[in-house]
This record gives C-alpha cells, structure tokens and sequence, in this order.
C-alpha cells in the first residue's frame, strides 16, 4: 500500500514536474495518496535506422545510469554500451566488440553488470563458423575498467563445440565474483537444452567450469542469475517438463555456484506448449531475504497472465502469485522486475492490442504484497522489450525499444521511488 504524509506538498511536486518536462505520474493508494514514483521526462539515447536489440540498464555504485545493447546495419552486430546522460544531451556511445566478432541477432540484450568499484562486464554470443553447424555461437565476456575501452573477450563456454551458447544473464557477486548463466546446447535432456552456470573469479580474466544446472530447460527461455543477502547464489529458468509442460523453476548454490540443489517448482501453471515461447523468468532479493520472481504465463486456459510471487524461506513455500495485467482490452507480454533493498518493487511489461504495444508498470511499497495503478510510459505505437534497474538511492530507470518506420530507438525514463519504513 502506499502511504503519504502531506499530499498537498507531493501534488505540487508532480505539478512541477509536469510543468518542466511534461511528463510525471503519480500512483496512489488508500486514502492517504503519496507518489509511488515520480518519473523525468523519457529520453531518447538512440535513433537509427539499423536494427537494434532492446537494452539493459545498470546503475553504478554512485547511482549513475548505463546501457549497453547491440546494433546491427549488415551482417555483424556491435555491442555497445553508453553512460546514460542527463537532459536530452547526446550520449557518449562504446564499441565493446572488435570488428568482426560481435552478434549476428538483436532479438536479445546483452549481458550486463557493474561490479561496485565501477568495472562493467558485457556478454553476448558470437557466431560459430563451423560448417554444418546450425545456430553455434560461442559466449563472449568482456571487461572494462573505465568504461571507455573493453579489453579482447574471453570465452565462456568451455567445450569447444560447434552447438548453441546463448540466451545469459550475468551479475556480480559480493566479493567481486561474476556469474553468467545461459542456455546450452551440450548436456541436455531429450529436446530441451541445459541452464549452465559458470563463474570468474579474478575480475573477468578468466572463467572457471562450466557448471550443469539443469538438462531439460526452455530451449530459448533466458535464465537469470542474483544472489541473495546471506551470499547463497539463486538461478530461475523456464523447465520443460513431461508433455511439454513449461513452468518456472529455481535452484540455489551455497558454495558460490560450484553445484546446485535439484529444481524447485515456483507455480505449478501446467502450461502445455510445443514449442520455446522466448519468455524466461525475472528473479530478485531485497534487503531482508525475500526472494521475488516475476513470469509469463498461459496456463491451463491459454489465457497470457503475468503473475509476481515471494518466499520468505528460500523457496520451500511461496506466497500465492499476485496477478500483473488488469486491463481487460489487451493481453500482456514481457515482465521484468527489479527490487529495491528496502521491498519497493517496479514491476515492467508490455500491453498489446490488435495494432498497438505500450510499455507499462506498476509499483509495489509493501515488499510484493499490493501494487498500485498501473502506469503507460510509452507514447508510440511500437513500444516492446522494457527492462528496469533499481538503485540503492531509489533512483529506478526503465528502458524500452520503439519502432516508426524508418527509425528504431531506444527510450530510457529515469525517477525515484517513494521511500517507505521496513515493513
């Protein structure tokens, strides 16, 4: 629920803002009515007539926002990253990849994290060439320091096989460690593909054994990695299950990612699919332990619901998932969360109708338990792919990709959580 204190004073705030940029929201709830979020006016970081991917957005320790995604104008992609500016000032664009070594796709972000003395660490997977090999990528880790210059990748993948390694998801451990899971064609299970974990433990020189997780995951259903406050290592991933059954799963490590408990089942949705609905899980921890996961679904009615649960006893129970999408005139699409130490959680998604995709999102100050009105943050009629980042501060930034022919862009709206007393 939210909780407000003087309404009169957060009013004339949003008024303000709406005045200077035109753009604020205000979530409210109960009859006490306080901001849940105050957003800055959207920027528009990219423009082009390339293909793009959809970004991903980290804060840096000192709270300040970066993106990296790919672009891509002939047959190689580069992967790129930018400090996202204040303003509507133009932003200073990275190349990570050398020439000749980046992506062939853009329907994925890369991998992104920051480590806490500002280093930035980004994945993606580059072509294998082998002939006769179909879909083979290798997965590519590269470091910077000052996030102007990356030096040459490492691999990740440690088989040397001419098969799939795709589809990661990286963070940054506390004491400095950096995790990546992904999607690999090797050590699977009949037709799925197995979720692998591997871990470098020198800063991103090197990358230690990759790990087996699981054998019978969603072909193209990105896993995703975080660790939780006591330092235990958490990974999500849509498993395929006897008669094509496509629920969300978890596992957890509590010796820095060297092995992993069996799979936990997070919501038995019983969804029957044949085929890789690209629609992985979102997975977060606050402050305290609570383990937030966010997903897709269409069940058992093939009705798509977007569903978000907790546990506060790493993941033996769960709480009973809370429903997303309310609108009654479009269908929803694409989740992402992210959780702020102190329980908010921004919650971020796709509405689509017949002719239209908007990005949404909706806001939680009570750790998961209710979450206010839901808000459009888009404006075109393209809007696909957001992400969310949450920093300590309570800075939240959202980012999305949108399309109106000849251009393709990538959006990025910046605000600030109300901050609320631990509940």
């Amino acid at each position: 629920m939210f909780l407000v204190r003087d309404f009169r004073t957060a009013l004339r705030v949003v008024v303000a803002l709406l005045a200077m940029s035109g753009s604020a929201h205000l979530a409210c709830a109960d009859n006490e009515r306080q901001a849940a979020v105050i957003l800055e006016a959207p920027l528009k970081l990219v423009q082009a007539t390339t293909a793009l991917s959809p970004p991903t957005l980290r804060f840096n320790h000192e709270g300040l926002l970066h993106a990296a995604w790919v672009e891509k104008s002939g047959l190689q992609g580069e992967v790129k990253t930018a400090q996202v500016p204040a303003g509507q000032s133009a932003a200073t664009m990275v190349q990570v990849n050398q020439t000749g070594s980046g992506p062939e796709a853009v329907h994925q972000s890369p991998g992104f994290a920051i480590g806490s003395d500002g280093a930035q660490f980004v994945t993606w997977s580059a072509a294998n060439k082998t002939p006769g090999a179909l879909f083979a990528s290798d997965l590519q880790l590269a470091r910077s320091s000052d996030g102007q210059t990356f030096q040459t990748p490492v691999q990740v993948n440690d088989d040397g096989l001419p098969i799939s390694h795709t589809f990661e998801h990286l963070a940054v451990g506390k004491r400095g460690e950096i995790y990546v899971t992904w999607l690999d064609g090797r050590n699977k299970d009949r037709s799925g593909t197995s979720a692998m974990l591997a871990c470098s433990r020198d800063h991103g020189a090197t990358v230690g054994k990759n790990v087996v997780i699981d054998g019978m995951a969603c072909p193209c259903c990105r896993p995703m990695v975080a660790q939780a406050p006591d330092g235990s290592l958490w990974v999500a991933w849509r498993k395929t299950f006897e008669g094509n059954v496509r629920d969300i799963v978890i596992a957890h490590s509590t010796d820095q990612g060297r092995s992993f408990s069996p799979p936990t089942v997070v919501s038995r949705d019983g969804w029957v699919f044949d085929a890789c609905p690209h629609r992985g899980p979102s997975i977060a921890f606050d402050g305290r332990g609570r383990l937030y996961i966010g997903w897709y679904t269409e069940g058992r009615d093939e009705q798509p619901r977007l569903f978000i649960t907790t546990s506060d006893d790493q993941g033996a129970t769960f709480s009973a998932p809370a429903p997303l999408h309310i609108a009654s005139t479009s269908l929803p699409d694409n989740l992402q969360m992210a959780v702020h130490p102190d329980g908010q959680v921004a919650a971020v998604w796709e509405e689509v109708t017949g002719v239209r995709k908007r990005v949404v999102m909706r806001v939680s100050t009570d750790r998961g338990q209710t979450f206010g009105p839901v808000l459009t943050l888009s404006s075109g009629s393209k809007a696909e792919h957001p992400t969310v980042a949450i920093h300590d501060s309570g800075k939240v930034a959202i980012g999305w990709t949108e399309h109106a022919f000849p251009h393709n862009k990538i959006i990025v709206q910046q605000g600030q959580l109300h901050r609320v007393a631990a509940q």
